[in-house]
């Protein structure tokens, strides 16, 4: 840009001040920013004035002639680039068919994918170097071109050692689960037609009803299974599902139903059994659930008192039976009226005690009753509820029995957290997913 270098800082219109500046320098420089007009920028306000004003297009236009993955390395690095542009940059990255952390260069790459798109990092720098920080990170980016660019990634999976049983253990598998993959990329995992894909896939939210029927027309079980159970299953396709006794249980359980659905499906002359599988589905509206009572079957009656759209009506009818297995399933729901916890809490019943020192919705002076019982069961329920008052989760946590479960309770970390200053995000998006706890 027609700036000349000159011999003697008094002659400078500009100093840049390096990272090894001696002291007495920087004195000096410090002088002269006041006593001429002479400015002086940090090394670090050259590099992100460089930086977010270069021509990225000629950067990746020379990537893309050169292949120079040494280059590439060292753009990613730069944490001044937007997000956009690393991601633009991190497509000219060859992995040259290594693993993700098999060398120096690789390790670096993915480092600082991990440091700058996984949130977790903000509690512990150490995830960037950690082989699962590029799984956290996979399940926690809403980057639709950096999901495309994480599914061409070497393969990389997790140990299924402590993993839930319907969780995602490869990179791909978890690209596949995400709902802000890409459509087109949804259409590439479908055309490649791994099953182990595929069956998240038919978990996610976001797709299509053509991709819902595709899959359904492969007619494997367990993707059919993932469709039913993520409400992926489409109007059209619940009669023939009904037809197959196995399928008719989980869509029974798990579809999401409105008017037309449950109109269908009590038309469908349901028996006994597929009446409690219904009856344990948590998207019925309170009268549906009149619907079902009025089958009269006590398992089914059992489920429908749990659901928090049951009727107060029917809480109360049954409240009155005064019948044990009915006690502890209302004592399990958490849309109780305080009425109806504190006649629970007078029953004298072990295992109604047990449901409502679960039940998070519980008052809290109820909970403190219970807490006084000092019973080793009604305490280690007590523990995991997050409506447990603070000072009887600090009374638990000190005893060993309990401690595990206080230490993972969301109200004792919540507290742990403001007492040591540290301020949460709770509108953190998909970001902190269902498996970030087993993983």
């Amino acid at each position: 840009n027609g700036g000349e270098l000159v011999d003697n800082e008094t002659l400078a219109d500009i100093i840049i001040q390096g990272y090894m500046t001696p002291v007495y320098l920087e004195d000096k420089f410090y002088e002269l920013s006041h006593t001429s007009n002479i400015k002086i920028y940090t090394i670090e306000e050259l590099e992100k004035f460089i930086s977010t004003t270069i021509d990225i297009d000629s950067i990746l236009i020379a990537l893309k002639i050169s292949r120079d993955n040494d280059r590439v390395v060292k753009l990613l690095k730069n944490s001044y680039f937007s997000d956009e542009n690393f991601i633009k940059i991190l497509k000219y990255y060859d992995w040259k068919d290594t693993g993700i952390y098999d060398n120096d260069h690789n390790r670096d790459v993915a480092n600082a994918l991990t440091q700058r798109f996984c949130s977790l990092v903000e509690s512990n720098h150490n995830i960037q170097h950690s082989p699962i920080g590029i799984y956290y990170t996979a399940l926690e980016t809403t980057e639709p071109k950096l999901l495309e660019i994480i599914y061409t990634m070497p393969h990389f999976s997790i140990s299924d050692k402590n993993a839930n049983e319907d969780q995602p253990l490869s990179l791909k598998e978890v690209v596949a689960l995400n709902p802000n993959t890409p459509k087109p990329l949804f259409m590439q995992i479908l055309k490649n037609g791994d099953i182990n894909e595929l069956q998240f896939l038919a978990k996610n939210e976001a797709i299509s009803k053509m991709i819902k029927l595709k899959l359904i027309e492969l007619d494997h079980k367990q993707i059919t299974h993932n469709l039913i159970k993520a409400n992926n299953i489409e109007v059209e396709h619940i009669e023939k599902l009904l037809e197959n006794k196995e399928y008719r249980q989980q869509l029974l359980k798990h579809i999401k139903l409105n008017d037309e659905i449950f109109e269908k499906l009590i038309q469908s002359n349901l028996d006994e059994i597929d009446t409690i599988y219904l009856s344990s589905n948590p998207t019925l509206k309170s009268s549906e659930i009149e619907t079902l009572f009025e089958k009269k079957i006590d398992n089914a009656n059992i489920n429908l008192l749990k659901n928090p759209n049951c009727p107060i009506s029917q809480i109360e009818k049954h409240l009155k039976t005064n019948d044990k297995i009915y006690n502890i399933s209302i004592a399990s729901n958490t849309a109780l009226e305080v009425s109806h916890y504190e006649t629970l809490s007078t029953l004298s019943d072990y295992d109604v005690d047990l449901a409502l020192a679960y039940n998070p919705t519980t008052p809290q002076n109820i909970l403190q009753k219970l807490y006084e019982k000092d019973d080793e069961g009604i305490n280690t329920a007590l523990s995991q509820n997050t409506q447990t008052p603070i000072k009887i989760l600090m009374q638990l946590q000190i005893d060993n029995r309990y401690q595990t479960n206080v230490s993972n309770n969301e109200t004792y970390k919540e507290f742990s957290r403001n007492t040591l200053g540290i301020i949460s995000d709770k509108n953190s998006q998909f970001k902190r997913n269902t498996y970030m706890d087993t993983v």
